[in-house]
């Protein structure tokens, strides 16, 4: 199941461009996150021996004995509607609203495959009602084996990324931080108790509390996770490199998520001090680490030292990847804003858009550049025609949140032109997106 739905998990994002909510520190999409782990990557393992897999699957062994048996608990348990269609029909009436037509949870497979597909549509609330689909039907024996973890994997992941952050703690809260027998199991090989929870559904365990509010729990529980895993790698043979290699995406993995809770805390400094860890390690995207490393130092000011740093980014980059060609160029537009050169900084991001045609983010920062040169009208036709060119590629919430804030600047008719693009949503957007970024409340 996990293969099936790779390929999405680990393409899904955009190349970096600065620090948002949508992505992590190394620019990395929220799918792209989740893919770290062995769960959405076992492709890469296939041809490895069955004792390098085992130690893939490690963990310590629970002191508490008993084990789970109650079915499980749902905080969403009826069908969540779809927020764009609601708005179409309140704006423009039931046919206009019911020319849109989406895969749900109810006309696609309750199976990977179907999961699949409402994921590369969009549809991520009819995931949520799918994953409630898949899993209140399961039989006692059903409920703690690997195919379960994994479903409750996608679940609180699209929980989380949809921001329903108190039905994910309800849920998760159920698990008791998967310390119970249930989630072991003994090999056949070496009859040695490993887990099948995904190690990703423990990092999104511990990273909850943080959007609870209570960022120094998480912290103390990604720490926790942070020495378990480098007690895994200290006790693991030099010889198993593919057990070695996915233990340190994981550390990488813990270490990015701490950095990202230090940054919304606005802990720059120690921020840096765990990336530079990540950059000193044998993490394969130098180029995004040190370019990530340069935008924390501009943050709070030090032009310079970010300057250095972009520019340690670009003797990292490798000449034949454009999306290392581009994030060197976006490196060099940041520093250009930041010094309130649009111009210049605007003729850089022309040259990434040619390297990275469809990105939301480049062509997101070109209208902010001609925003403030003070080309208000050329900023909103530059986004509204990429849109009409392509808009399953330009439908973006943070660029229509922004573009729908252009309206409100320039004229009395924004409301008019927010509905239009209501219209290509109706055609376009799934399920997942957040209308809000319309602005139409």
């Amino acid at each position: 199941m996990s293969n099936l739905l790779a390929s999405y998990f680990t393409n899904s994002g955009n190349d970096i461009t600065n620090i948002g909510n949508t992505t992590d520190i190394a620019g990395r999409s929220f799918f792209d996150i989740i893919s770290d782990c062995k769960d959405f990557n076992e492709e890469s393992t296939e041809d490895t021996t069955s004792s390098s897999i085992e130690n893939l699957e490690i963990w310590p062994y629970p002191k508490t004995v008993e084990c789970l048996n109650s079915p499980f608990k749902f905080a969403i348990t009826e069908p969540l509607i779809d927020p764009i269609k609601n708005l179409v029909n309140k704006h423009f009436g039931a046919v206009e609203a019911n020319k849109r037509v989406l895969p749900n949870a109810d006309s696609v497979l309750s199976d990977a495959n179907g999961l699949q597909i409402l994921i590369k549509c969009g549809c991520f609330r009819s995931v949520i009602n799918l994953t409630y689909k898949i899993l209140s039907i399961l039989s006692n024996d059903q409920l703690y084996t690997s195919f379960s973890l994994q479903i409750w994997f996608i679940r609180i992941s699209i929980l989380l990324k949809m921001k329903f952050f108190k039905e994910a703690d309800i849920e998760l809260k159920q698990f008791e931080n998967f310390e119970r027998p249930n989630f072991f199991h003994q090999t056949k090989n070496s009859n040695q108790l490993v887990t099948f929870v995904p190690f990703g559904l423990r990092v999104l365990n511990a990273e909850l509390a943080h959007y609870m509010g209570n960022s120094n729990e998480s912290l103390s529980n990604l720490y926790k996770l942070l020495s378990i895993v480098k007690k895994i790698l200290h006790d693991l043979s030099e010889d198993d490199q593919t057990a070695r290699r996915v233990w340190n995406e994981r550390r990488n993995k813990i270490l990015f998520s701490i950095s990202n809770i230090l940054i919304s805390r606005k802990n720059y400094s120690k921020a840096i001090e765990i990336m530079n860890l990540i950059a000193e390690s044998d993490y394969s995207d130098k180029n995004a680490i040190w370019s990530s490393i340069g935008k924390l130092y501009s943050t709070f000011g030090d032009t310079v030292t970010a300057s250095n740093s972009f520019k340690k980014a670009k003797t990292f980059s490798n000449k034949a990847l454009p999306s290392n060609n581009c994030r060197n160029l976006l490196n060099l537009s940041f520093l250009k804003m930041i010094a309130h050169q649009y111009k210049e900084a605007y003729e850089y991001l022309q040259e990434a858009d040619q390297l990275a045609p469809y990105n939301p983010t480049i062509l997101n920062n070109m209208a902010f550049c001609l925003f403030y040169s003070g080309n208000l009208i050329e900023a909103i036709k530059l986004v509204e025609s990429r849109i009409q060119s392509n808009p399953t590629k330009y439908l973006n919430e943070s660029l229509l949140f922004n573009l729908c804030t252009l309206y409100e600047l320039e004229s009395s008719k924004a409301l008019q032109k927010k509905l239009k693009l209501l219209l290509w949503l109706n055609i376009y957007a799934g399920d997942g997106f957040n209308e809000t970024c319309l602005q139409l409340q």
